[in-house]
């Protein structure tokens, strides 16, 4: 059976943070912060407002009806078609309000643009609305009516161009239409414009003597091949073919006549006009005094309660002894300093550059950092029975909380009292443990779990000391199940029987279930949270874990917990190690000389 969590219940489990219960007692908790936050964001929106001058709108209403196809029956061919309304209307509203008219309107006004302006088009009419805002009314309305006027101006121009064109391509003389010299445009025929346009094609008029002539010159064909041209019967068809083009070229020459009078008069015709002029505005239009109060107000009380909620999530991490009540009600035995001289050797390690300087060496030097796992050892020793405390394991909930530096200077701290000390490397997943007394990782507990290696082979004292190391050697992709072996069980009753004690180090229990595996092979676990990494929910979330299979932790050592710049929270350990601890000869029980 896979009994490896699951991990992403967990994470979301843990980040839920607060239940909805628990929101109206943290913001309660810190009443007068949301208070001061709350009056000073009003207290400030209510100053600014209250220096804001008055402002006016002055608006002028503009019909601008949308323009039907120009002469319809003559102009098809050549005239645009417009669009859907609300495009059109869009179109104009973008003109009216865009970078020409508005400098027109600077330009003949002779004033600087320190106006508001916003045009609409209201909804299924015809009708643009324009708004001017300034703190002088007038001005607001003066500005309005000329734009309005400027708009209705360049439209009008706009309207005019396309007939503007079509006057262009028609002869100017409708009787020079046969005139070569009506050709004025390079590769472009008047006389031939003139006869496509719908108007002149679609006349039935012109239509009926088309047919009659194509009839006639049927007729003229059929007699040319029995008759000389000067024959009366020849002739009588020709002339009345002439009669007939005669008519053709008058009837053209009527219609152009008439598209012309009507384009000519299409250009003073616009679809643009003031339906209501702007007038200045007797009361103000802004600012809105009480509406922003109410903003400033509701935007400060927002904010405020978001600000507690940070705060106190943010303070749902472990970092002192009191995050651990009342939510993970585990014991704490104490804190683990930052050991910066570690950090230092990882950065070398990174970077290439050999060093000589080990947990071990660190441990014999740091005053600070040995009087602190003392008081862990002592605080382990002196809360439970010899018993219950002979193999321990320690885990944490997430990586790089140090739980394994953390086994390994408690395994120190117990050598140092004359104890025989094993330290285990159980991570076989992550091994690290022999680094940090710079040994190698050729044969270890994955070796002799598979057969491979020999009790007697994989035991090695730790350089500088008594004490002795089984580390995780060779990589394997089944630890759990080399965890959950009969060999593992088999192998700490034969080593318990030459050790006092056993430390394990295991694998970051929310991700994996080594822990749990193990858990029944040992007589006590310690968690070990990093200070700042871990989130108390994670932290409850595991222990719940573990109190459900019946092996509880029996407590939590805080590590990484940062004297110099957490002050606050470690001021009685920062003010104590500063002012009266003095550099020490660590006992040498267990440990060369």
């Amino acid at each position: 059976m896979n009994t490896q969590p699951n991990i992403e219940q967990e994470l979301t489990n843990a980040e839920s943070g607060l239940n909805l219960g628990e929101y109206w007692k943290v913001i309660q908790a810190r009443k007068w912060l949301v208070i001061s936050i709350t009056a000073l964001t009003t207290a400030v929106g209510g100053i600014y407002f209250s220096v804001q001058p008055n402002v006016y709108t002055s608006d002028v209403k503009i019909i601008v009806e949308k323009p039907q196809q120009l002469l319809k029956s003559s102009t098809d061919v050549v005239m645009p078609s417009y669009g859907a309304g609300e495009e059109y209307y869009g179109t104009r509203i973008a003109i009216m309000t865009g970078r020409k008219i508005s400098g027109l309107v600077i330009s003949e006004l002779k004033s600087p643009r320190d106006y508001g302006l916003r045009a609409s088009h209201l909804l299924n009419t015809s009708i643009i609305n324009l708004s001017v805002t300034h703190r002088d009314p007038k001005v607001a309305a003066k500005v309005a009516n000329k734009y309005a006027e400027i708009f209705i101006r360049e439209s009008k121009g706009e309207g005019s161009f396309v007939a503007k064109q079509m006057l262009q391509w028609i002869p100017e003389d409708v009787e020079m239409l046969d005139d070569e010299k009506i050709k004025q445009l390079p590769g472009f025929d008047k006389k031939e414009f003139a006869e496509s346009l719908l108007s002149v094609t679609n006349d039935p008029v012109i239509q009926k003597y088309k047919g009659e002539k194509l009839a006639l010159k049927d007729k003229l064909n059929a007699l040319s091949q029995r008759y000389k041209p000067q024959h009366p019967t020849v002739r009588a068809v020709n002339e009345q073919l002439d009669y007939i083009n005669e008519q053709v070229k008058d009837r053209t020459k009527k219609i152009l006549n008439n598209l012309r009078a009507s384009l000519e008069g299409e250009m003073a015709i616009t679809n643009v006009r003031v339906l209501e002029e702007a007038l200045p505005p007797q009361k103000p239009s802004g600012p809105d005094r009480t509406k922003g109060i109410l903003l400033s107000f509701l935007g400060g009380f927002g904010a405020s309660v978001a600000l507690v909620l940070l705060l106190e999530y943010a303070g749902q991490k472990i970092r002192e002894e009191k995050d651990l009540k009342p939510s993970v009600n585990l014991p704490f035995l104490g804190y683990i300093p930052i050991i910066r001289e570690l950090k230092k050797s990882k950065k070398d390690a990174k970077a290439t550059v050999t060093t000589n300087l080990s947990l071990l060496d660190i441990w014999k030097q740091n005053s600070v950092l040995a009087d602190s796992v003392a008081g862990i050892r002592t605080h382990l020793l002196f809360s439970m029975p010899y018993e219950k405390s002979k193999r321990i394991m320690l885990t944490s909930s997430m990586p790089d909380e140090g739980k394994t530096t953390v086994a390994a200077l408690l395994a120190m701290s117990l050598a140092a009292l004359g104890r025989k000390i094993l330290l285990i490397d159980a991570d076989m997943r992550k091994p690290f443990l022999h680094t940090h007394f710079q040994m190698t990782n050729e044969k270890g507990l994955t070796d002799y779990l598979i057969g491979a290696a020999s009790i007697s082979d994989i035991i090695r004292v730790v350089p500088g000391t008594d004490m002795k190391i089984i580390t995780a050697g060779s990589q394997t992709l089944n630890p759990s199940e080399l965890l959950a072996s009969e060999s593992f069980g088999t192998l700490l009753d034969k080593v318990s029987q030459d050790f006092d004690r056993l430390v394990i180090d295991v694998a970051p229990v929310l991700y994996i279930a080594d822990g749990l595996i193990l858990a029944k092979n040992v007589h006590s676990g310690i968690l070990v949270c990093g200070s700042g990494m871990v989130h108390r929910n994670i932290v409850r979330n595991v222990k719940e874990k573990f109190d459900a299979i019946g092996h509880s932790f029996i407590g939590v050592i805080i590590n990484k917990a940062d004297y110099d710049r957490d002050s606050h929270r470690y001021k009685y350990f920062r003010a104590y190690h500063k002012h009266y601890a003095k550099p020490k000869k660590i006992s040498n029980f267990g440990i060369k000389k």
